[in-house]
């Protein structure tokens, strides 16, 4: 038997940002592995992502990519 833990966004109208900010994280994480980097916390925000786009939006969520996509920042720490 599978179990699936469950991706919930706090405010249904942050559907679409939401959808974006997940297109943006696929062009720097694997597709295979964003549901867990995005549930797995990153000591850059000290949180998730999903927590951190849930509380303050993508604006950290997309400096994060970005130290990513430059090696200033590595995918899991």
């Amino acid at each position: 038997m599978t179990t699936t833990d469950s991706i919930i966004i706090k405010d249904k109208e942050e559907l679409i940002p939401f959808v974006n900010m997940i297109n943006e994280i696929c062009k720097v994480i694997d597709d295979d592995f964003v549901n867990d980097w995005i549930t797995t916390k990153h000591n850059f925000l000290g949180k998730t992502p999903l927590e951190e786009f849930n509380e303050n939006g993508m604006v950290r969520v997309f400096d994060l990519l970005t130290l990513i996509e430059q090696d200033e920042a590595d995918v899991i720490d």
